[in-house]
């Protein structure tokens, strides 16, 4: 079998596909999706910047990953992973890209006059150093691992998260206000470069997975993840319909919906997600520490939203907040469920409560779908 230590063509992996299409499209009475990313507690052995420097590094990793999700059902469909995306378009226009230790990479800030907007041309698609070996990394996926399992697409940066990794926060921000044009002008050119690029991306892959990143991912084509986090955080609902949304809503033209990914707590801008017209599904982080999941019965935009699209829901530390802290199965049990509890789950895509108190990910899925039975309408 190579590098791949598990059956491919496994039912079980077959199924997980069919869960997952189901609730990515709004399937009445499905079956919930409980999902593991991470069976395993993997811990990935080699730096993004040393995975970027050798593809070999990556090649590690990425089978390392690969092999957990494929030993048995964690309900996340074993997929092969790219490179992280966040500062792939910024450096093409010319933003210079650091690491913070053992983190991933980012962009340094390269304007700080907005209107040096007008002097900004990107190089040439798949010419700057990441979007070149994203494409190098493919070739050798493909060719070493086979096309049997989904690569991963990449997620795009929504424009206006490109535009605050290209240009110092305050002037954009004030931007949006004083000379608006400038604004819409980068936007504008990051639409189209990063619509130039998905598209290269997607033809070079012979078995793409979508959503993609951040997104548990099938063969199917039911839209790509955009990542969104600067503007549903700290845009006002007003400034994102203005300068974050139609950028949005025209990728998600080209490449048949979005799904919207955002850390922290962007409920101001629900109503405008539930707007959008090519909308597939939402992530969020649940809990008090970074995106408060509301009651059923609240006059909330969360509620007008689920079941609506799907929404794929998961939990870490810094959701859980200090009241929570170290203890997965209390938060899960005392704050997620009695908000969940009188819900339809349809379109629900749930991540497990976490590892620590666990002994395995089968016990993990195992606790978390008993839960779901103990209050299921």
């Amino acid at each position: 079998m190579g590098y791949l230590k598990f059956d491919t063509k496994a039912d079980w992996i077959a199924a997980s596909h069919k869960r997952l299409l189901d609730a990515y499209n709004l399937v009445e009475g499905a079956e919930t999706p409980i999902i593991d990313p991470s069976p395993e507690k993997l811990i990935m052995c080699h730096e993004e910047r040393e995975k970027l420097d050798n593809c070999e590094l990556m090649l590690d990793d990425c089978v390392r990953w690969v092999n957990a999700l494929g030993k048995e059902d964690c309900g996340w469909p074993p997929f092969i992973n790219t490179y992280c995306t966040i500062a792939m378009i910024p450096e093409a226009f010319g933003a210079k890209v650091g690491f913070a230790k053992g983190g991933i990479a980012w962009a340094d800030i390269i304007i700080d006059d907005i209107k040096k907007v007008y002097e900004l041309k990107p190089v040439p698609i798949n010419t700057s150093p990441m979007l070149k070996r994203q494409t190098e990394w493919i070739d050798v996926a493909q060719r070493k691992l086979g096309t049997d399992l989904p690569i991963w697409i990449a997620d795009i940066q929504s424009p206006f998260s490109v535009a605050a990794q290209i240009v110092d926060h305050e002037e954009l921000f004030i931007a949006c206000y004083t000379n608006p044009k400038a604004v819409h002008h980068l936007c504008r050119m990051i639409t189209d470069y990063s619509i130039e690029v998905m598209k290269t991306h997607l033809k070079q892959i012979e078995n793409p997975g979508f959503p993609g990143r951040n997104f548990p991912s099938i063969s199917e084509n039911i839209g790509i993840c955009i990542a969104d986090d600067t503007p549903l955080v700290m845009l006002s609902p007003e400034m994102y319909r203005e300068f974050a949304m139609p950028y949005n809503v025209e990728i998600g033209k080209h490449f048949g919906g979005v799904h919207y990914h955002s850390c922290g707590d962007y409920h101001l801008n629900l109503d405008n997600l539930l707007s959008t017209p090519n909308i597939r599904s939402i992530q969020a982080h649940l809990g008090v520490g970074e995106f408060p999941m509301p009651y059923p019965d609240d006059a909330a935009a969360f509620n007008r939203m689920f079941n609506k699209v799907a929404c794929l829901l998961d939990f870490n530390d810094i959701a859980r907040g200090d009241e929570y802290s170290g203890r997965d199965i209390d938060h899960f049990k005392e704050y997620f469920i009695p908000r969940l509890k009188g819900r339809k789950t349809t379109g629900m895509i749930l991540q497990i409560p976490g590892w620590r108190e666990f002994n395995s990910s089968q016990d993990a899925r195992s606790f978390t779908k008993l839960e779901l039975q103990a209050i299921s309408v």
